[in-house]
């Protein structure tokens, strides 16, 4: 009995292939798509081939005009390979910007390319729902650039010699401890001191702080003081402050507060959702348009995004393609940062890969933020994972303070001095003063009279 074709698709991914753009000519009309179906087949002549759907527009251009160019695309075009693949629909016009020029055969020929090879069609042969065209090359060039993209399993790939470093020379964390970090403390912590704990995380060299939400204090008491909170943030230091909104009047009481930035998102999952805010996956989407469309009117930075991205603690696994089709529908909205939350502790470090590998391409030039918690002991491993797959924003809590009002098992979140220690370690840079931020969480640690759960704090 043959396979399915959903199961030999799934067999066919595992293969990762090196990505092509195939382009040629229609009358005037410059015609390109991406393929993976590629592959050398001869030296003398030199002959390559393309396998070419025959439902596409392409197939029949290149069976009327008999030629065509294939360019080899290097790890940073991974644009161009989303560009000639479609997944680019606003752009209605694949070649928009882009300095073509012609070879032998009067294809386009893409500039920047590892490589290209400038083909006259030698043979076809039918190949199922696919034809196989064969060709002579004419014409080709090389670049000196060597890291070329990969395709492998849904997800856009590089690759790179063993030895190489795959980590960048620096990382950005963002303090949540005075929002995401206090949230859950039982007993109202007086406003001074919140104040005061901003005020030296800023000292510590902490450029971006989450410092309080606007939400109903019935739901998070903790949060009641937000207006006073704001309106003694200490100003004119270099410091970002941003804020936690849920709804359209979370986000006018923020406005009026004087908060320039936002954060918003919605959970991937149903029940999570009834239980942050009341309303459907749906519902609460395009409460976000509505969010992001106001905040941006009011010259406000929206950040939004996926929360229990990697797993939820009532519902369990969450699929990694609901996640990425909320990632779209976000940066569809005009987000100026997209987040990507493991609200829930519950992710590992090949799912943060995986997911933020897939996300990325998506996001473009629009900075991705991971937000994760150390419920089971993963948060640094997913951190490392995440870092080494692109990205470089992370929250973090001093002391690895934290943890949802809603997911009574999400434990802390990745603690500043732990993250910022390891990441020193490791020759990145992020600004922060370990010995300040240490500080912040014993004095955090002696006012509540419990031990907080980061380590580096009690050996610095």
């Amino acid at each position: 009995m043959p396979p399915s074709p959903a199961i030999f698709k799934k067999a066919m991914s595992q293969f990762a292939s090196g990505v092509t753009v195939v382009t040629t000519r229609h009358g005037n009309v410059p015609i390109g798509i991406t393929a993976s179906s590629f592959s050398s087949l001869s030296l003398d002549p030199p002959l390559v081939l393309v396998a070419i759907d025959k439902k596409l527009f392409t197939h029949g251009v290149i069976t009327d005009c008999g030629f065509f160019a294939i360019h080899v695309l290097g790890a940073s075009q991974v644009e161009l390979g989303m560009r000639f693949a479609g997944q680019r629909p606003a752009l209605k016009d694949r070649f928009a910007d882009l300095q073509t020029f012609t070879a032998a055969t009067g294809s386009p020929i893409l500039p920047g390319c590892l490589a290209w090879v400038d083909c006259q069609v030698w043979a076809t042969y039918d190949g199922g729902d696919h034809t196989i065209f064969v060709g002579e090359v004419k014409d080709l060039d090389v670049s000196d650039l060597d890291t070329p993209l990969l395709y492998h399993n849904r997800l856009w790939r590089r690759t790179e010699a063993l030895e190489t470093p795959t980590i960048p020379g620096e990382a950005t964390l963002i303090e949540v401890g005075p929002r995401d970090g206090l949230q859950r403390v039982a007993s109202f912590i007086p406003t001074d001191r919140k104040v005061a704990i901003i005020t030296a995380l800023a000292d510590a060299g902490l450029k971006h702080i989450q410092a309080t939400s606007f939400v109903h204090p019935k739901v998070v008491p903790q949060m009641a003081d937000a207006e006073e909170v704001a309106a003694r943030l200490p100003r004119d230091n270099g410091v970002t402050y941003s804020a936690l909104v849920l709804n359209m009047k979370g986000l006018e009481r923020a406005h009026a507060a004087g908060i320039t930035h936002i954060e918003t998102g919605v959970p991937a999952t149903e029940t999570l959702a009834q239980k942050n805010a009341g309303y459907s996956v749906e519902e609460g989407m395009a409460l976000m348009g509505q969010i992001i469309a106001r905040g941006h009117e009011l010259g406000m930075t929206v950040r939004a995004g996926v929360q229990v991205a990697f797993g939820c603690a009532y519902e369990g696994a969450v699929d990694r393609g609901k996640v990425v089709s909320l990632a779209r529908r976000f940066l569809a909205m005009g987000v100026d940062e997209l987040s990507l939350s493991d609200s829930a502790g519950l992710g590992n470090p090949q799912q943060i890969r995986r997911t933020v590998q897939e996300v990325l391409p998506l996001a473009g030039s629009t900075p991705v933020v991971l937000h994760l918690h150390d419920t089971r002991g993963q948060g640094l491993a997913n951190l490392l994972s995440a870092l080494k797959s692109g990205v470089i924003r992370f929250d973090t809590s001093f002391g690895g303070l934290g943890g949802c009002p809603f997911i009574q098992t999400a434990k802390g979140n990745i603690p500043t001095e732990d993250t910022a220690n390891m990441l020193a370690d490791m020759g990145l840079h992020t600004g922060i003063d370990l010995a300040k931020v240490a500080a912040i969480s014993r004095e955090m640690e002696a006012f509540l009279g419990v031990e907080l759960p980061a380590k580096m704090h009690h050996l610095i």
